[in-house]
This record gives structure tokens, C-alpha cells and sequence, in this order.
């Protein structure tokens, strides 16, 4: 663990101590709920039928299922964790919850066999089925908020569907979920009994637990370093591709999407040696890299704030239980005086460490702060390092599905995760907001603005940000495509293949494959590879940021070994001087340095 987070958990050990244990409760028709629960259900209650808190997985199984197996390894399941058995209600004026007494499991199977015919009418069948089942709403008070459908494709192939809302089932806890499962299908499907013992402790007594502890004097020692933190007036970032529409209430039409990211080995690998170097964690310098790309996007906003989820699973007894334990942290950034990145790191680092021992403070708890009348879901970033537990089921074949749709009560969420080296996640976008290909282009950035801050960490937080009287990243891609739909080509060969082609071909050659070259980049940098329709007669009429120079350049450079600087690229009056540039410069690279004969004079040595 690293220094900084090692000191930053004893703090919060030592703020724990004072709290009273964790004991197991009567009992009763009704128990309070916890903060983080309270928060949720006031949500749900504003914005009813929504689907912003589910929570769905679907795998398909593939070989003998035995069907038996699963239904009581899920009915065992239910029957293990009180959460799975719990709806939500008011009473006088407060959110309770009831617990129901354990019963059959209500394990439906849809037989997608009789219906249609082919593999492939199955699998659009299934895939429909599926969507609509993983966002059908909750009714908090009278539904079961513990799901499951079995889909069957065929004798040998089905798709698990298990969804849960959030209110009673937080990330952390599909890993329980997921290592429980596989343990009581592996018994029952041998005949034996449950190998888990039953839980002593449960969300409710957790709940009990948190109310106790906060209403004493650690309550107070919490909101007062919050609003020490929190004291100047906050924002959330006002990204600039399209205002949003609403707020946290109307979440329900607010559509989501969702975009893969996976860095390439070798950013994986800088990004982790540069943490080390700096002596900071890899969540810190990935959410600099961050704060960086929202200060882009919100057109040089100084002050803006996210909030990133926590576990918050204060004792060992909540580690293996499923709830919503989550708390958001608020992380605020300030580039009032164009910190250098590095300056921005050693900010994110006081910012974190202060704020983990502090976590336990819920969030609406935090009264006496202005966040700018922003809600704190606008934008969200999220970093683990913990490898996630497989779903596994005995003698199957288990492969994940990815469900698009549903609705969200963000802006942004970038979510990332490192494991066995490599850095990879999923950037979660309401579509209100930004439309895929302006999703895809941010995340593009993000890249683009993570290499140059750890290959120049000196670098000012005002060089990312566009050039000035120039598009914003949005506004830019229209404008890149109505001038830059150029030659419909076939992709430009691999570099080395041109570094060939320039090597034996004549002069008159090499500029019309530099020319090809240079608008093959053009397009893949600024395009992202859309095929252009219109030729491109200079890269002033594209109206390029700052960073997509960057990036051009950077690409130039690794290709060709050719330092092209950003200016020139301006300068050009067209594609074809452009050429003649890169040309000239390439030529001057393959050639040997002079050799300057020494000169037979004597040496003069100075003294001081």
C-alpha cells in the first residue's frame, strides 16, 4: 500500500475507534435505513419508474446446466443475505425498511426454443428479451429487488440475467454475490448441503450502527473538515459540447451509453512508472490527468469539483455482506494560478489523502456547503486496483454480455481499473449531453492529455486547453469533416511499409505519397477514421486545437522520425507545401551527420 494511503487509514482507523461496535439487532416489522440508502430511495421517490440505480449482469452459460442447481443456489442465496429480501417505505415521516421471511425463490425461464426457429432468431430474440428485462422498473415498496431470468437458446447454451437496484446492492457486493454463487451451485449440484453459514450481521444492523455513531461528536469533526475543504463556493465542470437538460430528478429520460477505454501497453506501463517516480498512487495521477481534460472541455473553468464512489465498508463484518454501502467523495480542483501538472498531482494528493479518513461523512450530510447548486453525480470518476471476482459455475462455460441502455443521473462517469499491468475501463455518458462520436473524441483526449502530462509534467495546465478563437472539441469535428472528407482510399499501408515506399521511389513519387500520408493521418487524428469526402486543401481551414496538434505531431514523429513543430503545421499554405516540408525533413533525418575534421590548434585553457 502506498505511504500516503497507509497513514491516510490510520487516521480512519483511529476516527473509527471511538465508534461503537457492531452488534446484531432484534428483529423488528421495521428498521431504519442507512444514509447511503435514504439518499437513493429519495431519489427514486422523485423520479419514480426510472432506471438510473439498476444494477444488471447477464452471462451466457454454455454446456449442462443443471437448472435445479441454480434455482436453490439462488433461493439460498436470498435466504443468506437480508438485503435481497428487502423493500423500502415511509413511515411517520422516516425511510424504513421490512424484511421478508425467507421463501421459494421466484426463478422464471423463458424457452426461446419453441418460439423461433434458427440460432440467430434466438440470439435477436433473447437479446431484445434481455434488454427489456434489465431495465423493467422497481417498485421499491412492493417488488422483490432481487432478480433472476433464465433465457434457454438450446439444450447446451442459456443467459443468466440477474438484476438487482442499487439500493440494496453496491459493486463491492457482486463479488459476494458472484463468489457465494459459485460455491452453493458447486455443492447442490453434488447433492450437498450449503457450505456458507448463515450471516450474524446484516444491513440493518449496519444502518443501526452508522445512525448511533453519527449522531455523537464524530459528526461534527466530520462536517467540520469537510467545509474547511469544501469552504469556497464549487461548480461542477460546465463541459461545453451541449447543456444539460434537467438535473438528478430527471434522471429517467436521460439516456445512457457507454464506451470501452483500454490504453495501449506502452501509456499503461508510463502511467504506472510515472506514479512510481512521483511517488503517488495510480488513482492520483489518472485523476489529474482528469481534472486536466475537464478544464479542456469546460473552457478553462479554474474551480470545478467531481466525486468519486468509495466502498466505505467500515468493519470486517461488512466486507463479505451485500448492501449499498457506497459514499461519494467530493475531489475539488483549483487552476486558478495554471499549476503545472505536476503541481496538480501534489493538489490531487492533499486532496485525497484528506479526504479518505473522511469518508464516512454521507453526502447529504453535508450541510453549510455551496456546490454551485450542481448535483454531485454530474461528473464521476472512479479507479480500482482490485482484481474483481469471475462469475463461475461448475463445468460451464461463462461468458459476460454487455446490456446497453437505461437511463443515468450523470453527465460523466469514467470508470477505470488496472490489472496485471494494464489500464482499461468503461466511459458511462448521458446521451443529452454528448453524442457518441463527441464521447469517443473525449476519450481520445484523455489519452492524448495523459501522455503529454507525464512526458512533460512541467507543463502548464493553459497549454491543454484549445486554441483561442478556435472550435471547441464539439464544434471542431463538425467543421473537420465538412472540409477534411477527402480521397476515398484504402487505409495508408503500416509506417514501415511507407518508409519503404518513400526510400525507392523518385521525387515526384515521394510528395504524392507524403501528401497521401499526411491526409491518412489527418483523417485517423482528427476524424478518429471516418471516411472524408472532400478534399483537403490546408489545415488552417480545419480549425485544429492545440491538442490535436499535439497528437498530429506526436504521430509525425513516431512514424517517420520527423520533428515537425506545431507552428508549421499553421504556417502551411497547403496539404502539398505541408509535404514538401515533411519531405525535406525526413531527407535531413537520413542523413549522416558532417564530419568537421578537428582543428590542430593549441587548447586555451581558461581559469577562473
Amino acid at each position: 500500500m502506498h505511504p500516503d494511503i497507509w497513514r491516510a487509514f490510520q487516521r480512519l482507523r483511529t476516527l473509527r475507534s471511538a465508534a461503537p461496535p457492531l452488534v446484531t439487532h432484534p428483529r423488528a416489522e421495521t428498521s431504519p435505513v442507512s444514509f447511503q440508502q435514504e439518499r437513493l430511495w429519495y431519489l427514486d421517490q422523485a423520479n419514480p419508474g426510472g432506471s438510473a440505480y439498476h444494477l444488471p449482469v447477464a452471462f451466457r452459460l454454455s454446456g449442462p446446466l443443471d437448472w435445479r442447481a441454480l434455482r436453490l443456489t439462488l433461493e439460498a442465496l436470498e435466504h443468506r443475505h437480508e438485503a435481497l429480501r428487502t423493500s423500502f417505505g415511509s413511515s411517520r415521516g422516516e425511510v424504513v425498511q421490512y424484511v421478508r421471511a425467507p421463501g421459494a425463490f421466484v426463478f422464471p425461464t423463458v424457452s426461446l426454443r419453441d418460439e423461433v426457429s434458427t440460432l440467430e432468431e434466438r440470439e435477436i430474440a433473447m437479446r431484445a428479451a434481455l434488454q427489456q428485462e434489465a431495465w423493467r422498473a422497481f417498485d421499491l415498496q412492493r417488488d422483490m429487488l432481487f432478480r433472476a431470468v433464465l433465457f434457454v437458446l438450446d439444450a447446451q447454451e442459456h443467459v443468466l440475467m440477474l438484476c438487482v437496484h442499487r439500493i440494496i446492492c453496491d459493486d463491492e457486493s457482486l463479488d459476494v454475490l458472484f463468489r457465494d454463487l459459485s460455491e452453493l451451485y458447486a455443492a447442490f449440484q453434488q447433492g450437498l448441503d450449503s457450505p456458507l453459514p448463515m450471516r450474524e450481521v446484516h444491513c440493518s444492523d449496519h444502518a443501526r450502527w452508522q445512525r448511533a455513531w453519527l449522531r455523537g461528536p464524530c459528526r461534527e469533526e466530520l462536517r467540520a473538515y469537510w467545509r474547511e475543504q469544501l469552504k469556497e463556493r464549487l461548480q461542477g465542470p460546465r463541459l461545453t459540447s451541449r447543456p444539460r437538460r434537467g438535473n438528478t430528478s430527471a434522471a429517467r429520460t436521460r439516456q445512457q451509453e457507454r464506451l470501452p477505454l483500454r490504453f495501449p501497453p506502452e501509456l499503461s506501463r508510463a502511467v504506472l512508472q510515472f506514479s512510481r517516480e512521483a511517488r503517488a498512487t495510480v488513482h492520483m495521477v489518472l485523476l489529474a490527468a482528469f481534472h486536466l481534460l475537464l478544464h479542456r472541455y469546460s473552457g478553462g473553468q479554474e474551480q470545478h469539483f467531481v466525486c468519486s464512489p468509495i466502498a466505505n465498508r467500515p468493519q470486517a463484518e461488512t466486507e463479505h455482506l451485500v448492501g449499498y454501502f457506497v459514499n461519494l467523495l467530493v475531489l475539488p480542483a483549483d487552476l486558478r494560478k495554471d499549476p503545472t501538472f505536476q503541481q496538480l498531482l501534489e493538489q490531487v494528493r492533499e486532496v485525497v489523502v484528506g479526504a479518505l479518513p473522511h469518508q464516512d461523512l454521507p453526502v447529504q450530510l453535508l450541510d453549510g456547503i455551496d456546490l454551485g447548486g450542481e448535483p454531485l453525480s454530474q461528473v464521476l470518476f472512479a479507479f480500482e486496483n482490485t482484481p474483481r471476482h469471475p462469475f463461475q459455475l461448475a463445468n460451464l462455460r461463462i461468458t459476460p454480455l454487455e446490456l446497453e441502455g437505461g437511463t443515468c443521473d450523470f453527465d460523466l462517469f469514467l470508470a477505470l481499473h488496472e490489472e496485471d499491468g494494464v489500464i482499461s475501463g468503461t466511459l458511462k455518458y448521458s446521451r443529452d449531453c454528448f453524442a457518441r462520436e463527441e464521447a469517443s473524441r473525449l476519450l481520445a483526449d484523455f489519452e492524448t492529455v495523459l501522455r503529454q502530462a507525464l512526458k512533460t509534467p512541467q507543463t502548464v495546465a493553459s497549454t491543454f486547453l484549445p486554441e483561442r478563437g478556435r472550435h471547441e472539441p464539439s464544434g471542431s469535428r463538425g467543421s473537420a469533416q465538412a472540409l477534411a472528407r477527402a480521397c476515398r482510399r484504402a487505409p495508408l499501408p503500416p509506417p514501415v511499409d511507407v518508409l519503404t515506399a518513400l526510400g525507392v521511389a523518385t521525387p515526384e513519387q515521394r510528395r504524392s505519397l507524403m501528401t497521401d500520408y499526411l491526409r491518412d493521418t489527418v483523417t485517423q487524428v482528427v476524424l478518429r477514421g471516418q471516411e472524408p469526402d472532400v478534399p483537403i486543401h490546408s489545415l488552417q481551414e480545419l480549425a485544429l486545437d492545440s491538442l490535436r496538434l499535439i497528437e498530429l505531431t506526436g504521430r509525425i514523429r513516431g512514424e517517420l522520425s520527423v520533428d515537425m513543430p506545431v507552428s508549421r503545421f499553421f504556417d502551411a499554405m497547403n496539404v502539398e507545401v505541408l509535404a514538401d516540408e515533411l519531405i525535406a525533413r525526413w531527407l535531413r533525418a537520413r542523413m549522416p551527420e558532417p564530419r568537421i575534421p578537428p582543428l590542430h590548434r593549441r587548447r586555451e585553457h581558461l581559469t577562473p
